[in-house]
């Protein structure tokens, strides 16, 4: 049973209420639900209906929103004079342009990571990725994840621009996107960009732009970190393949020799580490299944290799999915471990950021142009 009007919430304010099914009815309670997802029920039946799915809460996740939500309500205490100034501008009440809590959340789970004092973070461990350090966020389509981007980037940089010895910043910020298409989406987060999302969003206090355009970025290709072989060539000098320094002087061209890189990952639900599989589990995978293994193994090596000889400070991702898929030698459906934030497609259309997808049916009205002939189009909308 669908609800006449699912928007209960404010999409800047923290989420309040939430609609809960008990027995299939819509239940109105007050209160934010928890962070977590839905892992399908394992059965050998060829229906499968949304009540037999099981929710499992991000335990890590809700941990970390109460202890951000404590120290918001504090003031934020210990963190440096350009983040809190930043913070300030962000939870300006008199803002034309107000930012939305779930982006203020996730820029603020970051800072508290980071920022934080270890009494306030007692008790809790992200874990690595191989030894790397990553936090995700999980956000819906359409709830302003490059905004965030932009919120950390210049949270980073004008910190480490101001105290260049404190290694918890960097100056140096690698964004690492699925394709060309991704890339030229992300060059609104480059400073000088007339149409960049720091002015467009007001992510800055007065006079912060010509300081924020100080810091070196680069944006590329999981493509690129494909180590090149020459073994095979023509060329008079054959090199082999690639080491580990031409590979960063070859893709962090902009990056000159900074370390200590800032990593974002869009679209991060391809950056996994794929598990050993067995031969017979291998043999039984799908084209598509392999390539998606093939991809997320050249973007994880690549970072390996950054990590290496430049060294990454950490790395930030980005989905709306953060899960292993099937072939990962995960089980799949399950999320990455180091998923610091949550703000979910339900939260996204309870606070009115998004709209309800609906599935299209037929349409037998006769008229001369199909109801969904254009829907596409309404969809970019």
């Amino acid at each position: 049973m669908l609800v006449d009007n699912p928007i209960i919430n404010s999409p800047f304010d923290e989420p309040s209420r939430y609609w809960d099914y008990e027995e299939g009815q819509p239940v109105l309670k007050e209160g934010r639900p928890s962070g977590g997802y839905y892992l399908k029920a394992r059965t050998r039946g060829p229906q499968m209906a949304l009540l037999e799915e099981e929710f499992v809460p991000l335990e890590l996740v809700n941990t970390i929103r109460e202890r951000v939500k404590a120290w918001r309500e504090k003031g934020y205490p210990g963190v440096t004079p350009v983040t809190r100034q930043l913070l300030n501008h962000w939870n300006n009440p008199e803002r034309e342009r107000k930012l939305f809590f779930c982006q203020r959340e996730a820029a603020e789970t970051l800072i508290w990571l980071v920022e934080a004092s270890p009494a306030e973070k007692q008790g809790i461990t992200v874990p690595k990725d191989n030894g790397l350090t990553r936090y995700a966020c999980k956000m819906a389509t359409g709830s302003g994840k490059t905004v965030v981007m932009g919120m950390v980037i210049a949270w980073q940089v004008l910190n480490k621009l101001e105290n260049p010895r404190d290694r918890r910043f960097s100056d140096a910020v690698l964004l690492v996107c699925p394709n060309l298409t991704i890339r030229e989406r992300l060059q609104v987060l480059l400073p000088w960009q007339p149409t960049n999302y720091y002015g467009k969003f007001d992510l800055l206090p007065r006079g912060m732009m010509e300081r924020l355009q100080q810091g070196k970025f680069e944006i590329t290709n999981w493509h690129l970190f494909q180590p090149k072989d020459d073994s095979r060539s023509r060329s008079v000098v054959q090199r082999g393949m690639e080491s580990e320094v031409a590979l960063c002087h070859r893709v962090l061209t902009e990056l000159g020799n900074k370390q200590n890189t800032l990593v974002i990952n869009d679209e991060a639900h391809h950056a996994y580490r794929p598990a050993p599989l067995p031969e017979e589990v291998r043999e039984g995978l799908s084209v598509e299944e392999i390539a998606e293994r093939e991809e997320a193994t050249v973007w994880v090596n690549g970072l390996d290799k950054i990590t290496a000889i430049r060294g990454i400070n950490f790395c930030v991702d980005f989905s709306a999915t953060p899960f292993y898929i099937k072939g990962s030698g995960y089980e799949e459906g399950t999320p990455f471990p180091w998923v610091v934030s949550d703000f979910g497609l339900v939260d996204a259309i309870e606070s009115g950021i998004v709209k309800i997808p609906r599935v299209p049916v037929d349409d037998n009205t006769g008229a001369l142009i199909p109801r969904y002939f254009r829907l596409w189009e309404h969809i970019n909308q």
